[in-house]
């Protein structure tokens, strides 16, 4: 049994890379085969067992796939469709909606990662999602919710004690009061949003404020181009965009920053959240999609975007020093629920309970993969409300037919229910199941004799209906 991850792409410094790398080294921890598969990895990357797609070998229906699963790639349906165990990480889809204003492909490839979903909807054995704002998007698209288990992304929390840009801590160290945001330059992150606040803090409460915004860029779209006009139309000043640096400039951003500000619109978990927790940056969040749930109350989350009214917050996160303080301890605080002992003890819960509940199949045994399959179909019965109108002994006999042959001795060894007997004597010698008027006739007729006699009549009855050679009789002679 192997363990493998596919992801579109390993991007350095991506969230979702960071954490595809965290979850390999849990699951090689607990001492399972386990590699990363993607179409491109970043030179930068340096992780063992990180390998291109066209390496990846063939799959074994034994092995299992973990699928992080983000937008539109043309590998969506290919990994829903592999034999084996599979686990969908579902890390949300952009609304194509906000990107349409920026780059039609990127807003397609986000509108195709919707539809996607809804064709891969029941092709996973399991699904995992890192907030329950995305169950919940999950469970809008149809998914089923008992079948997804929420467990918040793994943040390397150590890699944040390493040594800060010093260039960059000095080129912050002004004196200024550095308001921080960061991610992509897009538009569900609202950066204009960002802008406008800080404009109306910087003219009327603080000027020796700057503005940075730090996180890649499509520089050639028309959102960053809006961006840099509407800060030119402002007239405001000290508003910086570092682009994609490296990850010391972010410890010295963080190491530097005054408050963290976030006006995005739409986000699946929002890690920089967590990053500035882990600096006691205090948070200032609009209440949306999945940032109060990261948050979880610790820190300062607004339901207004009024200007006027942000610049007062922010007023008061600064230099109110007992409410700072206040933030900061509710986000050590809270903090704590997102270590990495306890996120990786969720997951490797989450992976045992998966296998113990799907395990690998016994090629030994001929009805483990039948009774698997059993499970299966009644828990997606008892889902919808429903039960099943044959059991088990009876797909294990229909499975292990012989034509006209079926050991009497063997129906009295087993500990079988009425309906489960009578479901083997038909499958045996009819090769199909009784109706239900025929189960209630010998349902009442066990409750009469015992269960010698009960079979005697019902092998008694069909005997008259079919020819049947009996391998044992265990009452000595032939059944008249």
């Amino acid at each position: 049994m192997r363990v493998f991850q596919i992801l579109p792409s390993l991007n350095f410094g991506d969230a979702i890379g960071n954490y595809a790398i965290a979850l390999k080294h849990i699951i090689e921890e607990i001492g399972l085969d386990t590699a990363i598969y993607t179409d491109s990895i970043h030179p930068k990357i340096t992780e063992s067992n990180t390998f291109e797609l066209m390496r990846m070998p063939k799959i074994d229906e034994n092995d299992i796939i973990i699928y992080h699963m983000a937008d539109g790639n043309p590998l969506n349906l290919g990994v829903a469709n592999i034999q084996c165990r599979k686990i969908m990480i579902y890390h949300n889809i952009t609304p194509y909606e906000f990107l349409a204003i920026d780059s039609i492909p990127s807003s397609e490839i986000c509108r195709k990662g919707l539809d996607d979903m809804i064709e891969m909807n029941g092709k996973f054995t399991s699904y995992l999602t890192v907030s329950e704002f995305n169950k919940s998007d999950m469970v809008r698209m149809g998914y089923n919710e008992k079948n997804i288990s929420v467990i918040p992304i793994i943040v390397p929390f150590e890699d944040y004690k390493k040594e800060p840009d010093l260039g960059k801590i000095k080129e912050l160290s002004d004196g200024m009061t550095n308001i921080v945001f960061v991610g992509r330059i897009a538009p569900n992150k609202k950066h204009e949003d960002l802008i406008r606040c800080f404009a109306y803090y910087k003219r009327n409460i603080n000027q020796n404020s700057r503005l940075v915004l730090a996180g890649s860029a499509n520089t050639g779209g028309m959102y960053f181009k809006d961006l840099k006009d509407y800060i030119e139309y402002l007239g405001v000043e000290d508003i910086i965009f570092p682009g994609h640096v490296s990850f010391p400039e972010i410890l010295a951003i963080y190491a530097k920053a005054d408050v963290f500000l976030c006006l995005s619109e739409h986000e699946g978990f929002c890690v920089p959240i967590l990053e500035a927790m882990t600096f006691d940056v205090p948070i200032i969040a609009y209440n949306a999609a999945a940032v109060p749930e990261t948050i979880g109350g610790s820190a300062v989350v607004v339901n207004d975007k009024d200007p006027a009214f942000l610049a007062n917050v922010i007023d008061g996160v600064v230099n109110n020093t007992e409410l700072r303080q206040k933030v900061i301890a509710a986000q050590r605080e809270r903090l704590k629920y997102f270590s990495y002992g306890n996120i990786k003890k969720m997951f490797v819960d989450y992976l045992s309970d998966f296998i113990a509940k799907y395990p690998p199949i016994n090629r030994d045994n001929p009805l483990d993969l039948p009774n698997r399959l059993y499970d299966a179909v009644e828990n997606n019965m008892k889902s919808a409300g429903k039960s099943m109108n044959f059991t088990r002994a009876g797909l294990f006999q229909s499975i292990s037919r012989e034509p006209h042959k079926f050991d009497v001795s063997e129906l009295l060894n087993q500990n079988y229910s009425t309906q489960e007997t009578v479901e083997c004597v038909y499958i045996s010698v009819f090769n199909r199941l009784p109706d239900k008027e025929a189960v209630q006739h010998w349902e009442n007729e066990a409750c009469t004799v015992s269960r010698e006699e009960f079979l005697k009549r019902l092998i008694t009855s069909v005997m008259g209906k079919s020819d049947v050679e009996f391998l044992t009789n265990p009452y000595g002679g032939a059944l008249q």
